[in-house]
């Protein structure tokens, strides 16, 4: 695997001098949503927000959610006004009815779902945002993980890998951290994860993590790291998949979880042959024509209803 220097390319930095139609889209990937128990008596839950920026039009949004292990996935739509919030405090219960299930989420807008919309991807835009968290007698507690929409391909082909940092895996010291994925290929996928320490030395290499097609996997990382980082790679024989991987850490003693979402890296080579690099096009990057392959293959469960800005089936 290659391990030359890498150019870091800080997508989150450079948004801000990026026009407004950068800065949204009409395709998102959620990489982790839950309704599940947890450790130490612990339920996790996924509050999801919606906001349509446009001023002139109300947009049917479609999501589409890929399980834990792969399996059948599920679709349905929803109305959000002009200008409006939808808000879900459990949105796989109360879009899909799972009450004990996590996955991961594909939300986007279709011309076909909004035919009174005009056909491209600024009028269709919109922003979503999610907050995994626990809800407990004294309070919540949880961790925000955004929409994103550039993942990985075959690290081989592509070039590109991404990168966590500040990560804490130490069991005396009361932390763990997770690792996981979503895959949007047909095909399995291998994730490999390279961990190093403060130090920038390599405490393992090529540990992996096999995710299924049209599905989600998330295990415990597999060494000991107390705030160093860690690097993945896809491996993908089809060539066809992107992946958007992620890493949370869990302090246990208070249950109190921080998502990271790996930033992306190129080597030289791969900047070089894209000319000027452009932080929008770093990774492969999804959109409604990408997403509506994956819609047709998903059980359609129809249109939910929203009432004073919540869904309600």
């Amino acid at each position: 695997m290659n391990t030359s220097r890498y150019i870091f390319i800080a997508l989150l930095l450079v948004v801000v001098s990026l026009p407004l139609a950068a800065q949204i889209n009409d395709t998102y990937v959620i990489p982790a949503s839950a309704n599940t128990a947890g450790n130490f008596g612990t339920r996790w839950l996924t509050q999801f927000s919606v906001f349509n920026p446009q001023l002139d039009h109300a947009l049917t949004v479609s999501v589409t959610f890929l399980p834990t292990g792969g399996g059948a996935g599920s679709e349905t739509t929803f109305t959000v006004p002009a200008n409006g919030t939808v808000l879900s405090d459990n949105i796989l219960d109360d879009l899909f009815g799972i009450k004990n299930g996590s996955g991961a989420l594909l939300v986007a807008t279709f011309a076909e779902d909004n035919p009174n919309v005009p056909n491209d991807v600024l009028s269709r835009s919109f922003l979503i945002t999610t907050n995994t968290y626990n809800n407990v007698k004294s309070g919540t507690y949880g961790q925000t993980i955004p929409g994103v929409w550039a993942g990985l391909q075959d690290f081989n082909s592509d070039g590109i890998s991404a990168v966590a940092h500040g990560i804490r895996n130490v069991a005396r010291l009361g932390w763990r951290t997770n690792v996981g994925a979503v895959n949007l290929g047909r095909s399995n996928v291998t994730l490999r994860i390279n961990i190093y320490d403060a130090g920038g030395k390599t405490i393992m290499k090529g540990a992996t993590l096999d995710v299924p097609g049209l599905g989600h996997r998330q295990a415990s990382l597999p060494a000991e790291v107390g705030g160093g980082s860690i690097e993945f790679f896809v491996d993908d024989p089809s060539k066809q998949a992107v992946v958007f991987p992620y890493s949370s850490t869990i302090d246990d003693l208070s249950g109190d979880p921080t998502y990271q979402g790996p930033t992306l890296l190129a080597n030289a080579n791969v900047l070089f042959k894209m000319g000027l690099p452009q932080p929008t096009i770093l990774g492969r990057k999804i959109d409604s024509e990408f997403a509506r392959g994956i819609r047709q293959s998903a059980t359609r469960l129809g249109h939910a209803t929203v009432l004073n800005s919540r869904i309600d089936r």
